[in-house]
């Protein structure tokens, strides 16, 4: 287990918990299979690179996709030479009504991308040509986004001018939507934890069942993927510690130990339990001296007041009580000094 990797996906979980599990190839490998489109079978994802570390730069930085890697198509070349796809995955936890505009930006860097690299190696009578790229919108939010939508929707007169308008239709993995019976038949193991994704919302009894049996589920992998079962498992630690009621997470993480199998694995899941244990001390260290500055600077703030303007108002010590941005209570401190009347400080709600 790296605990690095661990305390990471659990102190940045909702921007890097699903970019974590879509840097896997067999990850990506199930995603595809779940967009019916048969796609998997004709990517080599084995063979795929990230090309994120070369490709964001320059003008892509504003607008960096969550993943974006190349990858060989299986049995297929143009003359003597392999071709290759490009598949950008937009992992989206809420909907947005541009996402036509960013995807159309994101694609179009790609190509760009292509053609700047061509001209850098490009020799006499070499042919120009185009890789494809393969757009996947990838939703897991819990508010309805039933379509991604084309830039048509979004330009107003968008009909009277569609011919004249780029259209891009993203491959479209709405989570929320489908089927629990699809996500576990043709996901794959990563179907599996999406499932767990799915119904992280739910009642604790149904999320409790549901955990043990996916852990399980999970225990089948293969001993070749033994780095995807960690990252599997981290994910789901993380899920629990991000997305579960307090009171039910001692007892999810022990539902996770005692539903693994194997001696090893077990040893891995109770390391999981220990690191999110102490991160979780850590972060208590943390809040508790940020409460403890807070709880100062009022009573401070409150004083200085009574010693410079007499009596404090009680609306006015309610505005400081409900104030939590130290920075504000700090800035109303230093205007104490200077102020002629209480008015002059500005403590306002």
């Amino acid at each position: 287990m790296d605990r690095a990797r661990l305390r990471d996906i659990i102190r940045n979980f909702p921007e890097n918990g699903m970019k974590r599990l879509l840097e896997d190839s067999g990850n990506i490998r199930d995603l595809l299979a779940l967009t019916g489109r048969n796609l998997e079978n004709d990517i080599d994802l084995e063979q795929s690179v990230s090309v994120k570390a070369t490709f964001v730069k320059g003008s892509y930085r504003h607008t960096a996709a969550d993943v974006v890697l190349r990858a060989p198509l299986v049995a297929t070349r143009a003359g003597t030479r392999n071709l290759w796809i490009y598949i950008l995955i937009e992992h989206q936890s809420r909907p947005d009504v541009a996402m036509p505009l960013r995807l159309l930006e994101y694609v179009l860097e790609v190509y760009r991308f292509q053609e700047r690299e061509w001209k850098r190696i490009r020799r006499a009578h070499t042919r120009f040509y185009l890789e494809p790229v393969l757009p996947v919108v990838f939703y897991t939010g819990t508010r309805p986004w039933d379509d991604v939508g084309t830039l048509v929707d979004l330009v107003m007169p968008g009909e009277r001018f569609r011919n004249e308008i780029p259209v891009l239709r993203p491959l479209f993995l709405n989570l929320p939507a489908m089927e629990p019976g699809i996500l576990e038949g043709v996901g794959g193991f990563f179907g599996w934890v999406l499932r767990l994704v799915q119904a992280r919302k739910s009642r604790p009894v149904v999320f409790r069942r549901l955990l043990v049996h996916i852990i399980q589920h999970l225990e089948s992998m293969p001993e070749t993927d033994r780095l995807r079962w960690e990252t599997f498992l981290e994910y789901i630690h993380a899920l629990v510690y991000h997305e579960r009621h307090p009171a039910e997470q001692s007892r999810l993480h022990r539902e996770i130990e005692a539903s693994v199998d194997s001696d090893t694995h077990r040893r891995e899941v109770c390391r999981m339990g220990k690191t999110i244990a102490e991160d979780l001390m850590d972060r208590g260290r943390v809040e508790g001296h940020a409460r403890g500055q807070l709880e100062n600077a009022r009573a401070t703030l409150i004083r200085q007041l009574g010693i410079r303007f007499g009596e404090v108002p009680e609306e006015t010590v309610a505005v400081i009580q409900a104030t939590s941005d130290l920075e504000r209570l700090n800035t109303w401190l230093d205007q104490v000094v200077t102020a002629d009347s209480l008015e002059d400080v500005g403590i306002e709600a």
